[in-house]
């Protein structure tokens, strides 16, 4: 649909079965000129609710061929989840976190080789009622470990295996930059690079050890290596010290609003002559509703 309309299109968290085939897909695009990028994270493992339609029986394991104690692990507890616990808990907890791992490891370092695609923790962090400020991290409900470790497992992993700084620095921040500013989003045409007159959202870090800490058992421990964090020229974390602030220093990143709508009519026959080969005359008018009509999707 992009391509047909000529707008910019992401591929979200693409790492799976396939993601080689999409980012080719990606990169052709971008070579007849399209806004396309892709954005992933660096665990072979993801994460979703229990009662997720793909972990059907009939899906994950009969289709698929999964085992569910060989794949499936209770984010909370770490543990991993039978058949036997799965269907129960589909019934009594059906929207449980769960962690899924879903690619061997090794796919990780092709995902961290892309031009092109950005790195994203794609979390769903878990909150307890009784979680303050200063709750130390080993106590924090867990999840999974991609919100505390997104960036600098990426750093880390690129340092151990020769993949250059410069890689994984734009897949952390340019990438996502640029591709949203090209949108026309001005925010973003501000951030993403350390350049005078833009924002000054920094990260100082050592890239001889900066390294991710947290685990699929313990989800939420701090990175380290990353002494110094400044959002739009506000300390955040100061000698390794998170920063207390009374208000959120962060802005919204959002287009400007705008007196008039840039909603743009369909003109059905342009869109035929631009879009079709000898299309009929009724089609895409055609009533879905009668009964000869057959369809799809």
């Amino acid at each position: 649909n992009a391509a047909a309309l000529g707008a910019p299109a992401i591929a979200c968290h693409f790492n799976n079965p396939g993601y080689n085939l999409v980012h080719e897909l990606l990169v052709r695009m971008r070579e007849r000129g399209m806004n396309v990028w892709g954005e992933l994270y660096p665990y072979n493992a993801g994460s979703t609710t229990m009662n997720a339609v793909f972990l059907d029986k009939k899906i994950w394991v009969d289709q698929l061929g999964h085992k569910r104690e060989e794949t499936m692990t209770d984010a909370l507890t770490g543990e991993f989840i039978t058949e036997e616990k799965y269907q129960a808990l589909r019934v009594s907890d059906p929207t449980r976190l769960i962690n899924l791992v879903k690619m061997p490891e090794e796919c990780i370092l092709d995902w961290l080789k892309f031009p092109g695609v950005a790195i994203a923790s794609d979390t769903m962090p878990i909150f307890g009622d009784n979680v303050l400020w200063d709750t130390p991290f080993e106590e924090l409900p867990n999840g999974h470990p991609r919100a505390a470790g997104c960036c600098a497992a990426t750093l880390r992993l690129g340092r151990e295996n020769g993949i250059p700084l410069m890689q994984s620095l734009t897949q952390l921040s340019y990438t996502s930059a640029k591709h949203l500013g090209m949108c026309g989003l001005k925010a973003m045409q501000e951030r993403g690079r350390v350049q005078e007159g833009c924002i000054a959202d920094l990260t100082i870090f050592d890239p001889l050890t900066v390294r991710d800490n947290a685990t699929y058992t313990q989800g939420c421990l701090p990175s380290t290596g990353i002494p110094y964090v400044i959002v739009s020229g506000n300390f955040i974390v100061k000698d390794s010290v998170n920063v207390k602030r009374e208000k959120q220093v962060g802005k919204p990143i959002k287009f400007e609003p705008v007196a008039e709508g840039r909603r743009e009519p369909l003109n059905e026959n342009s869109w035929k002559r631009a879009y079709t080969i000898g299309a009929r005359a009724d089609f895409g008018g055609t009533d879905h509703m009668q009964k000869n009509v057959c369809g799809c999707c």
